[in-house]
């Protein structure tokens, strides 16, 4: 369950925290609190849900679909908050509270009196994930370093009973978290990037998501920093402002690498069923071929071994593995920005047909239909149909 805003951008709020649990494979429920008008670089209008509406969400989810956990977003006053606790404390919800106070640039998003709400609500809490603005909130001091950054989640846990984590955003380059007396430093690839709008939401969000799945809570942690860290690093450039991560590239990332397999193997079908006599011509006696593609989040598929010529006989050696070593084909799909390219022998027949033009060579891979590289010739295309034709072309 999310409890939270809604984002008319699409970028952050209960929009970002449905993304997520999609994403990871589990039904999100809603309990609205307010409204905004906003977009990726401004928030002209809010609008608070009563509290006897955000009450009657809280009945009608709770009396038929029951959500063992939720998180919150913001929450706009202390009558929002007031509500939101008396119903997690009702119906006995696992609250992951993301404290959401204090924007990324450090301008306060709420007054004092929310503050001390907060608060209270923490006690309540399974979790809280904090940005390091936010624990300054909380604790009421500045933090100037990684020191400071953890001896904030040491004082948030001891003096309010509840697990934290505190993010140290880009300024530190980690998170510290500390669940069930456990301290854990959780550092992760640096992504220069302005488009992180909704991090903070995925996260906490996915913490939830990762929960309802039956992670217990240290790992559903360790995996929705995973988790933000790629909807960063594959963001969105959208809007004229911040634009937003996207949760759902963890999946396509999953996806495309199953479309990689696909691909290669219809390709080898092809190579080794359909155009045996061709494909044997391409590759120099006693030479070694191989299959490779590459998915736009930087996965390669490749065959362990590779496809062999000995004499008129072609073997297709070792399974497909993904990230298992980057061979020559990786390269030059690098090079080219194409998808799937195969290996093929610079041969008295290929280096006649690049002479009479019926094949395009080149080391930088524009504009041409194959790469040479260390002595190599890869062909690349950015489907598996064009490159059965490029194959086919070569008779």
């Amino acid at each position: 369950m999310t409890i939270a805003g809604s984002d008319s951008g699409g970028g952050a709020g209960l929009q970002a925290d449905l993304k997520t649990f999609t994403s990871l494979g589990v039904f999100g429920t809603v309990i609205v609190t307010g409204l905004t008008a906003q977009n990726t670089f401004e928030v002209t209008r809010v609008m608070e849900v009563p509290p006897d509406f955000i009450e009657a969400q809280f009945d009608a989810v709770m009396k038929d679909l029951n959500p063992r956990y939720a998180k919150t977003g913001m929450l706009a006053s202390t009558k929002v908050i007031e509500t939101v606790k008396k119903k997690v404390e009702e119906y006995k919800i696992n609250l992951i509270l993301d404290p959401v106070m204090v924007a990324k640039s450090g301008a306060s998003l709420v007054t004092e009196d929310v503050v001390s709400s907060i608060k209270l609500l923490m006690r309540d809490s399974l979790i809280i994930t904090p940005n390091k603005f936010e624990a300054e909130k909380l604790i009421g001091k500045k933090i100037e370093s990684e020191e400071g950054l953890k001896k904030s989640a040491r004082e948030l846990y001891e003096k309010y009973s509840v697990n934290v984590v505190v993010k140290g955003g880009s300024q530190f380059g980690l998170d510290y978290a500390i669940i069930d007396g456990e301290e854990l430093e959780l550092k992760g690839e640096k992504i220069e990037t302005n488009n992180t709008h909704g991090s903070g939401d995925v996260f906490s969000a996915s913490i939830t998501a990762y929960l309802a799945k039956g992670f217990k809570l240290k790992d559903a942690v360790k995996k929705a920093r995973e988790f933000t860290t790629f909807a960063i690093k594959y963001s969105l450039d959208l809007g004229k402002g911040h634009g937003p991560v996207d949760p759902f590239a963890y999946p396509e990332a999953l996806i495309e690498k199953e479309i990689a397999r696909e691909e290669l193997e219809d390709l080898l079908y092809f190579i080794e069923k359909k155009e045996e006599k061709t494909f044997k011509d391409l590759i120099s006696e006693n030479d070694k071929s191989n299959v490779g593609y590459l998915t736009k989040y930087g996965d390669f598929v490749t065959l362990a071994g590779g496809i062999i010529r000995y004499l008129d006989w072609l073997k297709i050696d070792g399974p497909l593995l993904v990230n298992w070593k980057k061979n020559d084909i990786y390269e030059a799909l690098k090079r080219s920005g194409k998808k799937i390219g195969v290996i093929i022998s610079p041969n008295d027949k290929i280096l006649s047909l690049a002479e009479e033009n019926k094949i395009k060579l080149s080391e930088s891979g524009i504009n041409s239909d194959a790469i040479t590289i260390n002595g190599k010739i890869i062909l690349v295309a950015d489907s598996v149909e064009e490159l059965k034709k490029k194959i086919e072309g070569l008779k």
